[in-house]
């Protein structure tokens, strides 16, 4: 088997994406009523930073199939929390009702786990498509 550089200047297009996810929803997230940035917030906060580490992980393995499913799993339930984050209403300071999420941020939100997505579905059936003896294919 050929040996394997790690090449920290290029993470690759998923672990990329997530990361540029991470960025996004790391200040809105801070904008949230304390009981829900310390409640939803730190689990759609580890669920992101939990595709991140499996991002990383199938890239760096061989056989990596078992991670890539356990990567998609993972987007698929981020999904669902930044669906519960659109539906939560609350009253602000002012007493105006808001939601955790403007239409905006939830959609561009919901943009990128399915740009992931689509990453992920490619690399999984690149991974699948592929014969044992050939290369890495650490691709995204």
């Amino acid at each position: 088997m050929p040996e394997f550089k790690y090449d920290r200047s290029n993470p690759g297009p998923c672990c990329q994406k997530i990361d540029d996810m991470i960025q996004y929803a790391r200040p809105i997230v801070e904008r949230w009523p304390s009981f829900h940035k310390r409640s939803l917030g730190v689990d759609i906060m580890q669920e992101m930073y939990t595709m991140l580490r499996l991002a990383t992980k199938a890239r760096l393995r061989y056989m990596n199939k078992s991670t890539l499913a356990d990567l998609d799993t993972s987007k698929a339930v981020l999904d669902i929390f930044i669906q519960q984050a659109n539906k939560i209403i609350f009253t602000d300071r002012s007493g105006k009702t808001r939601r955790l999420l403007t239409d905006q941020s939830y959609g561009e939100w919901s943009k990128k786990i399915d740009e992931i997505g689509a990453l992920i579905g490619g690399w999984m059936n690149s991974v699948s498509g592929r014969k044992s003896g050939d290369s890495r294919g650490n691709a995204p």
